[in-house]
């Protein structure tokens, strides 16, 4: 096949499907990661059978190892000490205990995310390849901590998910206007940063891509930054609304800040596109909706520009 789509042979935008690393084997510990995350808005039960069998066959393919199971079960107590502590009265105790067990479980979320604790080697799922003229080689990697730490924030610290169909459609109705605005502005901020391009392409890569990027990264990072750090400060202070606009605002700069690995223009346009996440999330008061623009901004951005960005 020799015709050319987006300045690049189409036969190269197919050729990632097939070079996928590792057996199925090596899969089955995400498998049941992902229906971990699924069971979220199943049964509290579901959720904690599938999260323990994850690590479990983590440890028995290699995909979690040494202290790992460790550092997951703290993680876990700290989220139900720190959400018992919440339920139990405004007095001047519980809440220095309660702060205190925040900033723990704030920094105890990051070292996870940043993968900065032994016993979570990243498991290569596809080979890298250039996506884009002029950006640097894309590949997909799967790692468990993150994803860990998202769905025991969703599952114990905050429960702000939608309970029906109907609610769901109900809030991406809601959500709609505000994904075209953060599309808008991220877009326009990275282009103009020259981080990007217009660079329309399609790949099988993007099949793999969509549920690892929807329920893997857009759940673990919307889970942490807007259903943690934001919802937790925006009910700091006596002015609602103040709170609130300072919650998304800070929320939005930690989530710049955490894409430092992308280079500063990156960061800013991760401030930018981190608004617009918690604009969408402080409407609905739903995780679902935060989820919803993120992905959308990021799937927009794999289909249509430079990806992952300009080198």
């Amino acid at each position: 096949m020799t015709a050319r789509f987006a300045g690049a042979p189409v036969n190269a935008y197919f050729a990632p499907m097939e070079r996928l690393t590792g057996d199925l084997v090596s899969l089955i510990p995400f498998a049941l990661l992902l229906a971990a995350v699924l069971g979220l808005w199943i049964h509290r039960w579901f959720w904690i059978a599938a999260l323990v069998a994850s690590v479990a066959a983590g440890y028995a393919t290699g995909a979690v190892q040494g202290l790992a199971g460790v550092w997951l079960a703290l993680f876990a107590g700290v989220a139900l000490l720190y959400r018992w502590t919440r339920a139990r009265g405004s007095t001047p105790l519980t809440k220095l205990v309660q702060v205190a067990l925040g900033l723990v479980l704030f920094v105890f979320a990051l070292a996870l995310a940043l993968v900065l604790l032994p016993g979570f080697p990243r498991t290569t799922l596809t080979e890298a390849s250039v996506l884009s003229p002029g950006a640097p080689p894309y590949g997909i990697g799967l790692g468990f901590p993150k994803v860990v730490a998202g769905i025991l924030i969703l599952g114990i610290v905050t429960d702000l998910r939608v309970g029906s169909w109907s609610e769901l459609s109900a809030v991406l109705r809601r959500t709609a206007p505000i994904f075209l605005g953060t599309l808008a502005a991220v877009i326009a901020c990275a282009w103009l940063l020259g981080y990007v391009k217009l660079d329309p392409k399609w790949t099988t890569l993007f099949l793999i891509w969509v549920p690892v990027n929807l329920f893997f990264t857009c759940l673990s990072e919307e889970a942490f930054f807007r259903g943690f750090i934001q919802h937790e400060l925006a009910r700091i202070g006596r002015r609602p609304e103040a709170a609130a606009a300072v919650a998304i605002a800070i929320a939005a700069l930690l989530f710049g800040l955490a894409h430092f690995a992308g280079g500063w223009k990156y960061v800013l346009a991760g401030v930018v596109a981190g608004v617009g996440y918690g604009i969408a999330y402080q409407r609905t008061q739903r995780i679902e909706s935060a989820m919803a623009v993120h992905f959308g901004v990021n799937a927009v951005h794999f289909l249509l520009f430079t990806y992952p960005g300009l080198a």
